[in-house]
C-alpha cells in the first residue's frame, strides 16, 4: 500500500466526505503519537493491533564478499513491530 492509497483508505474510513487534507492530518496525528510514545516510554502498545518497540542491535563485523574487506557496524537501535497475534484484525 502506498502513502496515497493509505490516505484514500483513511478518507473512506472517515465517511468518504472527508478531504484529502483531513486524512493527511489524521495520519500525521497517529504517526506523531506513536513517535512521541516511543520517545517517552520506548514502547507503544495498540490493543488488537500490535506493539512498536525499540530494540538494541549489538555491534558486529561485516565481511564484504567482493574484496574480503571487513567493516565494523556500530551498535544501534532499530524499531520493531510485533503484531498482536489476532488473525482476524485485518478481515472486515
Amino acid at each position: 500500500m502506498t502513502h496515497k492509497e493509505l490516505l484514500e483508505a483513511i478518507r473512506q474510513a472517515l465517511g468518504g466526505t472527508a478531504t484529502q487534507n483531513a486524512a493527511e492530518l489524521a495520519l500525521q496525528a497517529v504517526t506523531r503519537a506513536i513517535r512521541d510514545g516511543l520517545a517517552e516510554d520506548g514502547e507503544v502498545k495498540l490493543a488488537g493491533f500490535g506493539t512498536f518497540r525499540y530494540k538494541t542491535v549489538a555491534a558486529r563485523r561485516l565481511l564484504l564478499p567482493h574484496n574480503k574487506q571487513s567493516i565494523e557496524l556500530p551498535q544501534r537501535r532499530v524499531l520493531r513491530f510485533i503484531h498482536s497475534g489476532k488473525k482476524d484484525i485485518f478481515k472486515q
